[in-house]
């Protein structure tokens, strides 16, 4: 029920070359996140080309959590220029068309994905209502990455 992202089907890259995330973090790990961090994920990283559709899981988790953890939308950016090259497009992305949520249109990072921090917005308040905000850029091919990179702890 996978396809591999190549950024030429249309259809199949996300608008903008952006898709999103929305979780909580534990405030003790939000630190780690800062501009120019680069690190691996040791899972699986699910997420949407639909900011709504993570807005909607950032805002279930936080309320199932009662609020103890911190409020975050992520933003992860591709290469742009992976639309129409495959030299560019992401290598380790699978675009799930069969998902458990309807029109999730959910974008599935392979294990051990590299990203680098390009932003991180900290808000004065966790809520939902105003909740820290995380830019990353997903590395083109994982191979092509240092293997001892740092390994997020929570993501």
């Amino acid at each position: 029920y996978q396809r591999r992202v190549h950024g030429i089907e249309a259809g199949v890259f996300p608008p903008n070359g952006r898709c999103f995330r929305g979780a909580i973090l534990p405030v003790e790990h939000l630190g780690f996140f800062h501009r120019g961090q680069r690190y691996r994920v040791p899972g699986f990283l699910a997420t949407s080309r639909h900011e709504d559709k993570a807005s909607t899981f950032m805002s279930r988790a936080f309320k199932a959590n009662g609020g103890r953890d911190c409020a975050v939308p992520w933003r992860v950016q591709l290469h742009p220029r992976g639309a129409g090259d495959a030299a560019y497009a992401c290598k380790h992305v699978n675009l799930v068309r069969h998902s458990a949520f309807a029109d999730e249109n959910e974008y599935l990072f392979a294990p051990y994905s590299v990203f680098t921090v390009r932003n991180v917005r900290q808000s004065s308040s966790s809520r939902t209502g105003e909740p820290h905000v995380i830019d990353i850029e997903a590395a083109i091919d994982n191979q092509c990455e240092r293997e001892d990179l740092p390994l997020a702890r929570w993501s």
